[in-house]
């Protein structure tokens, strides 16, 4: 059991005393500094089966400006991963060892890894073997002081990002898969920054030809912008150049 759920909310701020209000109120036209909301941190998924536990935990992550979302089992959590943004999980070893498949395999290509944070109460040969298996970035005994979960998920972070950003060149690469040999050639060519004129030359076709195909390039793409197009096209080359790196 988790020790910080026996405590009252520690993230609830007092309420404000009927005799402060209004109290040293600004004079009218006088310009006020808003506190805007911090945008959340990266995912967390929580795998716990006690709904108490699990409604628990994800209402202090989400005041600890996580992005929680909870599921009941591992398999519920495998079953919605490849559309989960990049984050983190959150489970108990003992549900990741009986189906570590859940956590690390999701439908067809679009299948992720996640950085794990493991959970236990005693520690056995198989649950660590199973931590190996899974990739953990983390193991915690319970019960886990909400401090150091936080700490624990701070220090994934670099995971998740590292998680995202190979995602994005993934599907990025994908998309640069569908365009025809010449649109490629007419990306490369933006890649090296030549004129649609230096493009028609390198490429002998017309320049009207060379604005066509940019227009094509970025509707088959998705993109609105050069700039949009240039990262997506760099970042599927990093994906290809991941990809032959791992082939080696």
């Amino acid at each position: 059991m988790l020790a910080h759920l026996a405590s009252p909310w520690p993230f609830a701020a007092p309420a404000l005393p009927l005799s402060a209000i209004g109290r040293g109120a600004p004079a009218i036209g006088t310009s006020v500094p808003i506190a805007l909301p911090r945008k959340p941190d990266f995912p967390v998924y929580i795998v716990e089966s006690d709904r108490n536990l699990r409604i628990g935990l994800t209402r202090d992550l989400t005041a600890a400006r996580f992005a929680a979302r909870p599921f009941s089992t591992a398999e519920d959590l495998g079953a919605a991963l490849p559309e989960l943004a990049p984050g983190c999980v959150l489970v108990d070893i003992a549900a990741a060892r009986c189906r570590p498949e859940g956590l690390r395999e999701g439908a067809g290509a679009e299948a992720l890894r996640f950085p794990t944070i493991l959970l236990f109460s005693d520690l056995e040969e198989q649950d660590a073997v199973a931590a190996v298996r899974l990739g953990a970035a983390d193991l915690l005994r319970r019960p886990v002081p909400l401090d150091e979960l936080i700490a624990a998920l701070r220090r994934a972070a670099p995971k998740v990002r590292q998680l995202g950003t190979r995602r994005a060149a993934e599907r990025a690469k994908a998309a640069v898969d569908t365009l025809t040999p010449r649109q490629r050639q007419v990306m490369e060519c933006m890649m090296l920054g030549l004129s649609n004129k230096d493009m028609a030359r390198t490429l002998g076709i017309s320049f009207r030809t060379v604005e066509m195909h940019r227009a094509r390039l970025q509707h088959r793409l998705s993109v609105g912008s050069l700039t949009e197009l240039l990262t997506l096209a760099w970042s599927a080359r990093g994906a290809d150049a991941d990809w032959a790196a791992s082939e080696r």
